[in-house]
């Protein structure tokens, strides 16, 4: 995905997140790998300006 595409996607999650958070709106999707691994690296305070998608390449190492 290019920047503007990537910023979409987070637009939309964030909205998503406000929703579910003033509302009964709850959506049942649970979090793929790609998901659970950007997840796990907000948690671990380790997000970092990438080049390529890192969270893929790891997925592949795993």
């Amino acid at each position: 995905m290019n920047v503007d595409q990537h910023i979409k996607v987070a637009q939309w999650h964030l909205e998503q997140a406000r929703l579910h958070n003033v509302s009964a709106h709850t959506c049942g999707c649970p979090a793929n790998k790609h998901d659970q691994r950007a997840i796990d690296a907000v948690e671990a305070g380790i997000i970092e300006e990438e080049k390529a998608c890192s969270l893929d390449a790891k997925e592949a190492r795993a």
